[in-house]
């Protein structure tokens, strides 16, 4: 089954159920004990942030991409799991697709051809990062608030927006990278090429059209 809603405006606390005729429910009121945030949407990433960044697959191309553009790899990793959860197929209500969240303009800007294909999607989020921090001069703070927002705003505001939403995305990441615990990145990855699939926890599939519509189907 497949559905489409106009996405709102601002993010909106939708969750998701399936019933008992395996129909896909989408709510904005919670009304059931096994309702989950709907995946992809701003809420879905607030609630894992509050988690240590635990290992993933992708550990080992986030090493070698930070050092192929001087950067931290764990930087690279905050900004990867506080963006996406590091799921390949998130989808923001503002069109922002991938681990490390790139816009059509961000990741034209840098050749990528499939902003789901995460080794394109890293790189070029890396890459952007780069380029962040040398136009701020090091400023890591500016730097992570003109990846959450924007730089056109980061100038209109002369420094970090007055944003609930970057202030609190700019804390997380640098918490992250302050805490010995949360940074450690896994000594290995599997080997192999990482399979860039939906978690098995999600059973609706969401994909936002160009129109702004939400499409959730779990076929």
């Amino acid at each position: 089954m497949v559905l489409g809603l106009m996405a709102p405006a601002a993010a909106t606390d939708f969750h998701y159920y399936v019933d008992a005729d395996g129909s896909v429910v989408i709510t904005d009121t919670v009304s059931r004990a096994d309702a989950e945030p709907l995946p992809g949407f701003y809420q879905e990433r607030e609630r894992r942030m509050g988690s240590a960044i635990p290992a993933s697959h992708f550990d080992d191309w986030m090493r070698k991409i930070a050092r192929r553009h001087a950067l931290r790899p764990e930087l690279v990793r905050a900004v990867a799991w506080v963006e996406s959860g590091f799921n390949t197929h998130a989808v923001s209500p503002k069109g922002a697709v991938g681990l490390m969240q790139l816009m059509p303009a961000t990741a034209g800007q840098y050749g990528v051809t499939d902003r789901k294909d995460p080794l394109q999607n890293l790189n070029a989020g890396a890459k952007h990062l780069r380029y962040l921090l040398d136009l701020y001069e090091g400023d890591l703070s500016l730097a992570l608030a003109a990846y959450n927002a924007g730089e056109g705003t980061v100038k209109r505001y002369g420094g970090i927006p007055p944003y609930k939403e970057t202030q609190k995305y700019v804390t997380r990441i640098r918490q992250y990278l302050e805490d010995p615990g949360a940074r450690k990145m896994a000594t290995e990855s599997p080997s192999g090429r990482p399979k860039a699939t939906r978690p098995a926890a999600d059973p609706a599939g969401v994909t936002v059209l160009a129109d702004g519509t939400v499409v959730i189907s779990n076929q």
